[in-house]
C-alpha cells in the first residue's frame, strides 16, 4: 500500500513540473550518480560521500538497518570498505527510472552491483535526491 502511494505521489508531482524541468532534474540526478560511482571506483570514500547531504538527517537504510547521519553513514562504509580500491571495488549502477518530484528533489531507483575483493555483491537501491547548494545530493539511500 505505501508503494501504492509513493508512486501515486511521484505520478501526480511529474505533472506539475514542464518537461524542459523535469528533463533538468533528471539530468542532473543523473549527472550526480555517475559522479558517485566514478569516486567509488576510483577508491576515493571521501569524494563518494559528496554525494550525500552533509547532515544530521541524512538517512542510509539497508537489510535491516538504519544509519542516521552523514558520518555515521561514512564511518558504516570506512569500516565495511576500507578507502582504498582494494577494498571498495568496483560498482555498476543500472538506473530503472529517475522522477522528478519537484524543482529540488527526485527519487531515482535502480539496481547496483559490486565486486569487492573476492566477493560479489548485489541489490536494488531507492534514493531520494534534494537539490542542496545548487547540487544533487542523496538524502536518503535505501540500498538492499
Amino acid at each position: 500500500m505505501k508503494k501504492l502511494i509513493l508512486l501515486a505521489l511521484v505520478g501526480i508531482n511529474c505533472y506539475a513540473l514542464s518537461s524542459s524541468e523535469s528533463k533538468e532534474v533528471t539530468q542532473g540526478v543523473r549527472s550526480a550518480m555517475e559522479q558517485s560511482v566514478k569516486c567509488w571506483n576510483a577508491g576515493d570514500l571521501e569524494c563518494f560521500m559528496k554525494g550525500y547531504i552533509n547532515s544530521p538527517k541524512t538517512l542510509f537504510i539497508s537489510g535491516d538497518k538504519f544509519i542516521y547521519g552523514w558520518q555515521s553513514s561514512y564511518d558504516h562504509y570506512k569500516q565495511k570498505y576500507g578507502n582504498d580500491k582494494k577494498g571498495m571495488g568496483q560498482l555498476q549502477i543500472k538506473i530503472d527510472g529517475i522522477e522528478a518530484l519537484d524543482e529540488q528533489h527526485a527519487f531515482l531507483y535502480g539496481h547496483w552491483k559490486l565486486q569487492a575483493e573476492s566477493k560479489e555483491y548485489a541489490g536494488v537501491t531507492s534514493l531520494l535526491f534534494k537539490k542542496n547548494d545548487n547540487k544533487w545530493q542523496i538524502m536518503v539511500d535505501h540500498s538492499n
